[in-house]
């Protein structure tokens, strides 16, 4: 175990320095992360390192106990860290596409797309968590959530970033500077993740020069700054859009059960 936890703190370094050499590398992470965006930044890491096209990722006991899903055989676990564990310990996570039904009993996997008949409900939401626009299409209204989200959250975060600049591209800059790269970075990404996950083209709203700043946050601890808050303001967004389609989702089934039932009076 302790050959194999040292493996995996490898491969995250290793990793962490990848999606840090440019806007692309970045970019391809943030387009993996938004889809588990309930895990970590780390683990988030080690998910693109190990299976950048995982959809939705748990531990073989929530598939078996929650949803009575069984785990293919020979499927090849995700190994992250497991911070509940003894010291130097690792969890193993499993895609959807690793496992299967059981013969009765198993639940679906919740996982929400896009649609038109939710883009108003998500932008309402939206607007009343964070702020919204005047007018404007669902784009618009993910691209305000992402600057008034990090607006709103990124102080929590800055006084972090501020205290581990030292070795990496940001050391020389004044705390003005810092502030500036910190949040519009942290504001591109997170509408980028945003965008990705409500199965937009975010590439065809961005240019490589919206994540050149990456590049500066070339250390662990700078990257894990601009990483966290990143994950965490999306995990924020990305849970208000997913609320909103599953009470579209309920308001649609308890309808049509009404009907149904109306239906079936009138028979009578």
């Amino acid at each position: 175990m302790a050959a194999k936890y040292q493996l995996i703190t490898e491969l995250y370094r290793r990793t962490g320095r990848d999606v840090t050499r440019n806007p692309q590398a970045w970019q391809g992470f943030l387009s993996s992360a938004c889809r588990n965006y309930k895990c970590r930044f780390d683990e988030q890491l080690l998910i693109y390192a190990q299976r950048p096209d995982a959809v939705a990722v748990a531990e073989i006991g929530t598939w078996n106990r929650l949803f009575k899903r069984w785990v293919n055989k020979d499927s090849k676990g995700i190994a992250v860290f497991d911070p509940k564990g003894r010291r130097n310990t690792l969890k193993y996570y499993f895609d959807v596409s690793d496992t299967h039904e059981g013969y009765y009993g198993s639940r679906p996997v919740p996982i929400w797309r896009m649609d038109k008949r939710y883009e108003q409900p998500v932008m309402e939401r939206l607007a009343g968590r964070f702020g919204g626009t005047e007018g404007g299409d669902l784009v618009d209204f993910l691209m305000q959530t992402a600057e008034n989200a990090v607006e709103d959250n990124l102080p929590d975060y800055l006084a972090q970033l501020k205290d581990c600049t030292k070795d990496s591209f940001l050391e020389e800059l004044d705390d003005f500077n810092i502030e500036v790269i910190y949040k519009r970075l942290a504001a591109n990404s997170v509408a980028y993740m945003l965008l990705s996950r409500c199965g937009l083209d975010a590439n065809g709203y961005f240019e490589r020069e919206d994540f050149s700043d990456i590049t500066n946050f070339n250390t662990p601890a700078t990257l894990n700054a601009i990483g966290i808050a990143t994950s965490d303001i999306s995990e924020m967004a990305l849970r208000e859009i997913s609320a909103a389609v599953r009470n579209v989702q309920i308001e649609a089934k308890r309808q049509s059960h009404t009907f149904a039932r109306d239906t079936i009076s009138q028979q009578l």
